[in-house]
């Protein structure tokens, strides 16, 4: 597997609209999966490995301000971890060296132990690994700051990174504490490791296999033993010291017997501060945790167990607000109670996946179907509920790549009035918030970190277009920065390619422009008018590659 552009970071507004050489849409949604992929290496990490602040992405990396900013980014970390899984089912399918996905997932859920285990430690507590997390260790006192401000500005003309924002640098220590939210999106994407992930893969390093900190080697197994945990703190509601030491039952996640499902701090005994109250959704992390690991979860307090199941079986006919009413379709993609409580043998897989599509389609998140679709299997009913005349009608599969193809290659981005390049793709996460898609004053202005686009991809690759064996494929691609642009841009190319020549046209065809060249250089556009041009490059055995890119007014 070969990651692209390994030494190009994109910038502000880069347009890398290539027109890949590619007459097949799926190896053009495939080529700009791992553009994407390569760009959150680059831009959104601050690097791979286990020392803290390694191993997780960024939400927003805003290079006006010149911030890199992890917000709420245990949610992204799940997304993150779920991309990393469905990717290897990919590879792994597709007979492609799947090496580096491991790295990559071995570390994410590192990265969970970590933030798990010295969550206490930051409110003045016994380090715990005991499923109670904080949202992200990044902290530019604890990083080697030189080398990272390097990493995130590598082959940029100018640094457009020059600080770090993230909650656990927050004024306020509450801001630090986990949500029952975040906890729905870490169980999703741990839940798709014990779905595409082998028992028997491990991560082997210097020819030896690495541990987890609860010493267990499966990434499929600790997966498994991260959903008991998270599920059985939230569930007790206590503050139980889970320490490294493989005769403490509760390191792999067994607890006691309570039904509480009220988040609280260990350390103060206190509610935390946002998203304390997970008892309405409780039933769904039970199924979700029964789904995903195999164990139930027992309680002596039947009273408050059946009042939960009585409140999720509500849900299925009472529609909450929409960023409420997504935490309740996505618990229900992975616990499948609806219509009766928990179904041990998935009874009810197609009942539950007809209510979970209309339902999902109306609130734009397509992409839980193809979750419930990965947990159970089954039929995927997003478009059911159109009139039989709409475009889509009973087609998600059209509807799924008429998304993805609208997804800019650039990444998505938005900068506040209107400065984004796609609607559908102008939130800091179409999975999460599709609110926030067209905000002309959104609170996270900046180039966003494209998680959203590849879980996206990978559900709809393995739900719908099944990959087979084939060969490496290396697109080739032109990357423009800056883009837009007044006056001077700079073009540079895959490894690969030498440039004989470049042109460029306007949008009706015209050549405008040539360049006879052998190496990438700057392009002075200063003298054309306003508007947008095809750049067209032709290299050795007259290979062409084009890009698009916009001139703006001085």
């Amino acid at each position: 597997m070969k990651l692209l552009f390994k030494h190009i970071k994109p910038v502000l507004l880069i347009v890398f609209l290539a027109i890949i050489v590619s007459t097949a849409g799926q190896s053009i949604l495939e080529d700009k999966y791992w553009i994407y992929r390569d760009r959150l290496l680059n831009d959104f990490m601050t690097g791979i490995g286990p020392e803290p602040g390694y191993s997780i992405p960024a939400t927003a990396r805003d290079t006006i301000g010149g911030s890199l900013l992890w917000s709420d980014c245990t949610i992204e970390h799940g997304q993150y971890i779920g991309v990393l899984a469905t990717e290897y089912k990919i590879l792994n399918l597709a007979g492609e060296d799947t090496e580096e996905t491991v790295k990559e997932l071995f570390y994410a859920l590192y990265a969970l132990n970590r933030l798990d285990y010295f969550a206490e430690e930051y409110f003045g507590g016994t380090k715990s690994l005991n499923g109670f997390f904080i949202r992200d260790d990044v902290a530019e006192d604890s990083l080697d700051m030189q080398t990272v401000i390097d990493h995130l500005n590598q082959g940029l003309p100018e640094p457009r990174i020059t600080f770090l924002r993230s909650d656990l640098m927050s004024s306020n220590p509450r801001d630090k504490e986990e949500s029952l939210d975040q906890a729905i999106l870490l169980i999703t994407g741990l839940g798709l490791v014990t779905r595409c992930v082998p028992e028997d893969v491990e991560y082997i390093e210097n020819n030896q296999v690495q541990v987890f900190q609860d010493f267990e080697s499966s990434l499929h197994q600790e997966a498994r033993n991260q959903i008991k945990r998270i599920v059985n703190y939230i569930k007790e509601g206590d503050s139980s010291t889970v320490d490294l030491d493989t005769t403490d039952p509760n390191l792999y996640g067994i607890q006691g017997d309570q039904w509480d499902f009220i988040i609280k701090n260990p350390v103060t005994y206190e509610n935390v501060m946002r998203g304390e109250n997970a008892f309405f959704l409780s039933m769904g992390y039970a199924g979700a945790k029964y789904h995903y690991t195999g164990e139930s979860s027992p309680s002596t307090d039947t009273v408050r167990k059946e009042l939960a199941l009585e409140t999720f079986l509500f849900l299925e006919n009472f529609i909450l607000p929409t960023d409420e009413d997504f935490k309740v379709i996505n618990m229900e993609a992975m616990s499948n109670i609806w219509p009766e409580g928990i179904q041990p043998d998935t009874a009810y897989t197609e009942y539950n996946a007809l209510i979970l599509g209309p339902r999902s389609q109306v609130r734009d998140y397509g992409w839980i179907p193809m979750i419930h679709q990965m947990t159970f299997g089954g039929s995927n009913y997003l478009m059911s509920a159109l009139p039989p005349d709409t475009i889509f009608y009973n087609n998600p599969k059209g509807y799924y790549e008429y998304l993805l193809e609208l997804a800019p290659e650039e990444g998505p981005y938005n900068y506040n009035d209107s400065i984004y390049p796609n609607f559908e793709w102008s939130s800091t996460s179409r999975t999460i918030h599709p609110e926030r898609r067209g905000e002309t004053a959104t609170a996270f202005p900046g180039n966003y970190n494209g998680i959203d686009y590849m879980l996206y991809y990978n559900l709809y690759r393995l739900n719908f277009s099944p990959p087979v064996i084939t060969t490496e494929h290396i697109p080739g691609n032109i990357i423009v920065f800056p883009n837009p642009t007044s006056g001077k841009t700079r073009i540079c190319y895959p490894e690969s390619f030498t440039p004989r020549q470049t042109e460029l046209y306007s949008i009706h065809g015209a050549l405008v422009k040539s360049v006879v060249r052998n190496e990438p250089e700057m392009l002075n556009l200063s003298e054309l008018s306003s508007g947008i041009y095809i750049i067209r490059s032709i290299g050795e055995k007259n290979k062409i590659l084009t890009g698009k890119i916009i001139k703006t007014q001085p």
